[in-house]
């Protein structure tokens, strides 16, 4: 289904609290140069595994030196505002997890460069989790139950694992997730959802399947147990603006693959913990996450 008024008029309404270098006559004259002369990345700041920050200087000094444009880093604080800076123009290539780069492909047009692999596949999996002591056993067990996602518009937190609710029968599609379970708790992320579930808040947590061991601390781990597994779910990537001309995509994919280089590899784990990107088909890679988001109402929780 296609995203709703409620996300898009969020999303302009974010967006117009911070500034942009590029004026309203310059996006408006037909006559611009399609060919920029630098480059804007959106990278969304978030938590990194093992302390990791992205290396802005480092990162831009590398995409200059590979690309021949002069490049900067803009920091958006939600996927909302990443999504409507590629649409007018005021960024033009962004990371982003599967459900946040499906909407900006439909709505601001962009398209992939590349993708994260994880463990050799460029996808991997979203998981139910409950307390190890817990009477809990099938998902139909969480009728009426409290439980934590990670945000509305989190891939592995919130739509894979609500999918799998519809799949099984338990929830009407397009229903409302509290038609299902008792209170439902949108957490902020991974760790706080799981953190929400060690501590006795909720009796069941959705998040990725390498959260657990990424946030959560030997004892809070062995408390915990896995109720279910679904995905694939897409890997996290980048995207460009697609009304650039392909020259412009090309040198930025290649520069972005070759960051997997040995002598990169320490400025390729600054982006949020990345060991490797590889050339992806945008069907290919977001055919489940298609499927999934087919079955839920996203503006169900906004």
């Amino acid at each position: 289904m296609l995203i709703r008024t409620t996300f898009y008029l969020l999303a302009i309404l974010l967006v117009s609290t911070w500034g942009c270098d590029r004026s309203t006559e310059e996006l408006d004259d037909p006559s611009s140069p399609t060919t920029p002369t630098s480059l804007t990345f959106a990278f969304q700041p978030q938590e990194n595994p093992e302390g990791l920050h992205l290396d802005t200087r480092r990162f831009v000094n590398f995409i200059a030196d590979e690309t021949g444009f002069e490049a900067e880093v803009f920091q958006p604080t939600n996927y909302a505002a990443v999504v409507e800076a590629l649409r007018s123009k005021n960024a033009d290539v962004a990371y982003f997890s599967g459900l946040p780069y499906l909407m900006a492909h439909e709505m601001a047009g962009v398209e992939l460069l590349v993708v994260e692999e994880r463990d050799g596949n460029p996808f991997y999996y979203s998981q139910w989790y409950v307390l190890d002591d817990s009477e809990i056993e099938s998902l139909a067990d969480l009728k009426d139950q409290h439980i934590a996602f990670t945000s509305p518009t989190s891939t592995s937190g919130y739509l894979f694992p609500l999918a799998k609710i519809i799949d099984e029968g338990l929830l009407e599609q397009g229903g409302d997730p509290r038609d299902f379970f008792g209170e439902v708790l949108f957490a902020g992320g991974y760790e706080q959802a799981l953190l929400a579930l060690a501590n006795g808040r909720v009796a069941a947590a959705a998040a990725s399947d390498y959260a657990l061991q990424q946030y959560l601390d030997d004892d809070q781990q062995a408390r915990i147990r896995i109720l279910a597994q679904q995905g694939p779910v897409p890997t996290h990537g980048l995207a460009i603006r697609g009304d650039l001309p392909d020259e412009v995509k090309d040198a930025v994919r290649q520069a972005l693959l070759k960051l997997n280089e040995e002598e990169h590899v320490e400025l390729l784990r600054s982006v949020y913990g990345a060991r490797r990107l590889v050339a992806r088909d945008h069907d290919e890679h977001v055919e489940a996450l298609d499927h999934a988001r087919s079955l839920v109402d996203l503006d169900a929780s906004l």
